[in-house]
Order: structure tokens, then sequence, then C-alpha cells
């Protein structure tokens, strides 16, 4: 991946709400409110990921939430997951808020795939009383 890219992704706050709750990882962060997440719904791995701007490429608003809704389409199809709405936002705002899914129980693997299928750059991973980090595809 282009280190310019790179450090965009890294510069990111990834955050989703639960039961009202805003919780924000950032790549190279551990995060309590994951761990404490993890331990209230017995998982112990996370992935924040998003079906918006395939390899980086900006559509329209419509697009990427059309991209979205197929990706929604796809999680709820698997099975001992859950997930969260969220969003990925630079903090420099030099691009717009990506709405992305934070999903709880998935294998690194299944990510990848899913990454793959919607043209995805990279997505955030991290693993309860870890370190987040960014996986390239």
């Amino acid at each position: 991946m282009d280190t310019t890219l790179l450090e965009h992704y890294k510069n990111t706050d990834y955050w989703f709400v639960v039961n009202e709750r805003k919780i924000t990882l950032s790549a190279g962060d551990i995060n309590s409110d994951f761990d404490s997440l993890c331990r209230d719904v017995n998982c112990k791995t996370g992935a924040f990921i998003t079906a918006f701007n395939p390899h980086s490429a900006p559509l329209s608003i419509s697009e990427n939430r059309q991209r979205n809704r197929l990706l929604e389409s796809d999680l709820e199809k698997l099975t001992n997951i859950r997930y969260f709405y969220g969003a990925g936002e630079d903090r420099d705002n030099q691009w717009p808020a990506e709405e992305s899914f934070m999903v709880l129980g998935l294998s690194q693997q299944t990510v990848i795939d899913l990454a793959r299928r919607y043209q995805q750059n990279a997505f955030l991973w991290i693993e309860h009383r870890q370190t987040a980090v960014l996986i390239d595809v």
C-alpha cells in the first residue's frame, strides 16, 4: 500500500456506537472500552470495515451507501457475530467520513475476504487486550 495512504489510515479515528456510547479506536492503540465490550458480549476479535470508496476512489454518497447496504446484507448472513454502526473520520478533515461497521466475532480471514470483495485497501483489526492494527489487503 502507498505510504501516504497508509499514513492517512493511521491518522483516522474509527468510532462506533454501542448502547448510545461512542467507542473510538485508533491504529496502534489498545482500547479499554473495546476490551470491556468484548468481556460483556464474550468476543475476542473486532474488525472495522466499510464498502465506501473502493480502492480509495471517491464515489457519491448514494453509491457508497448502496455498497454498504450490500456489505451489511453479507454480514447478516454470517453466524455468531455482532456488528455496530460507526464511521472512519480523518483527523485532518481531508476526506469525508466513511460510514462503517464494527464487526465482532469474525476470523481475520473472513474479514480479508469481505474487504477484497468490496475492494478495500485495508481494515482495522483488534483483538481483546491487544493493539489495534491496520491489515493491508
